[in-house]
């Protein structure tokens, strides 16, 4: 007579459980992160500087809106990464993403009033560059951040001022509040853009 089999005991087998996600990152993290690399970590110790907020006094006027292509996402990303290259923090960005908004809709125009070129309606012979450096966005982009870089260095209180007022000094259009419209939607892309660099380096 043979002996009973004895099933075997089933042995548990590994548990296979999915590996955790690490929670997105907040604004918050991705601001102090940007802060951090544009004017290093003392900047921010004691209450936010206003260069480093997307909109630190508010809009100016009735707000506008613009869909916005592949294209002109990439060009507005363009000007971004510029200005954080630069180390001018984010209120900078969005005066230049706002001021290219308004000059081609972001879009790098060969064309314009008189002689005016690309992103920032930029003149070679106003001194911008030649007709076609002023067609690469990062050449325009670094250009006009630099002008604005050098009205910041005259007017410590620049991030006081209103989006329009930073944007005009460096343009010098004739229809300077015409900057004002296009805050919100700079600020939102600006936001949207940082957090996309940020995140790819997490």
């Amino acid at each position: 007579m043979q002996a009973p089999q004895h099933a075997a005991a089933s042995q548990p087998g590994p548990s296979h459980v999915a590996p955790s996600q690490p929670a997105p990152l907040t604004w918050l993290q991705i601001r102090n992160k940007i802060i951090e690399e544009t004017s290093g970590p003392g900047a921010l110790q004691g209450s936010l500087p206003y260069s480093d907020r997307l909109m630190p006094v508010g809009t100016s006027g009735q707000q506008a809106f613009m869909p916005i292509s592949p294209a002109q996402y990439q060009n507005a990303t363009t000007i971004v990464q510029q200005a954080f290259a630069k180390k001018m923090g984010i209120q900078s960005a969005v005066v230049a993403v706002a001021t290219a908004m308004q000059e081609s809709r972001l879009e790098n125009i060969n064309y314009g009033d008189q002689d005016s070129l690309g992103l920032f309606q930029q003149q070679a012979d106003m001194g911008w560059g030649t007709a076609q450096q002023i067609m690469d966005p990062a050449y325009a982009a670094d250009a006009f951040l630099d002008a604005l870089g050098q009205y910041q260095a005259q007017n410590p209180s620049w991030a006081e001022q209103p989006l329009w007022a930073n944007a005009q000094a460096v343009q010098r259009s004739g229809f300077p509040f015409a900057y004002a419209q296009w805050e919100t939607q700079a600020a939102n892309l600006v936001k949207q853009i940082a957090t996309q660099m940020v995140t790819s380096q997490h």
